[in-house]
């Protein structure tokens, strides 16, 4: 039962964070190595950010 509210929480919080950026992104236009910038930096985040999810549902089951 834990579970499940657990991971549907980091589906909210990880779906949250993409809309977030993506609303940032159409109201704030940036250049092409600015982008290219945030790319790798949002790459690393959601890296991390899945490596803990990946955790947090392995301690629950």
């Amino acid at each position: 039962m834990m579970g499940s509210s657990s991971s549907g929480f980091f589906k909210g919080v990880t779906t949250g964070l993409v809309i977030g950026a993506a609303i940032t992104m159409l109201a704030d236009p940036v250049t092409d190595r600015q982008r290219s910038r945030l790319a790798r930096r949002t790459e690393g985040v959601f890296k991390n950010m899945g490596d803990m999810i990946d955790t947090a549902i392995g301690m629950f089951h």
